[in-house]
């Protein structure tokens, strides 16, 4: 099993950031496919049927200088 310092270690990826986003607009909904890999690094709870962006994942989102992969 992946640990989640391993994960959040791994970097950000942009589909990651793109996930992130539409999740935000609330437009179309990410893929839970796409809500696996932002849970485990802690920036999306999942409650139910909802995806809800954590604070980190909104710092993430409102962020300038985000490294992506």
């Amino acid at each position: 099993m992946v640990r989640q310092d391993d994960l959040i270690l791994e970097g950000v990826h942009a589909s990651e950031i793109a996930s992130l986003r539409a999740l935000a607009d609330g437009a179309v909904p990410p893929a839970r496919r796409d809500i696996v890999p932002l849970h485990a690094k802690g920036w999306v709870d999942v409650i139910g049927d909802d995806a809800i962006i954590t604070l980190t994942g909104r710092a993430l989102l409102e962020g300038k200088s985000v490294r992506l992969r």
